[in-house]
């Protein structure tokens, strides 16, 4: 799992696609999930009001909110 902050364009380039938005619990199991398909993981912590969904659970907990991008193990990307 990575954490180092990238730009979409970075991203795209490398070969992430945008898979989820989550947090709390139902992160956890998608990334146990991923991690079992054999798939990488990029996590990119949001805020809240950059989401288009209800946010409303993850404001009430005061909980963080991430962006899960996938990519296929050893995928190969031009620098």
């Amino acid at each position: 799992m990575d954490m180092v902050t990238r730009s979409k364009a970075e991203l795209e380039q490398e070969g992430w696609r945008p898979a989820s938005t989550t947090g709390g619990q139902h992160l956890k199991r998608i990334l146990e999930m991923y991690e079992e398909l054999g798939v990488e993981v990029y996590l990119e912590e949001i805020n809240p009001e950059e989401c288009t969904e209800c946010t409303e659970c993850f404001k009430t907990d005061n909980e963080s909110m991430y962006r899960i991008y996938t990519r296929p193990m050893n995928c190969e990307y031009s620098d």
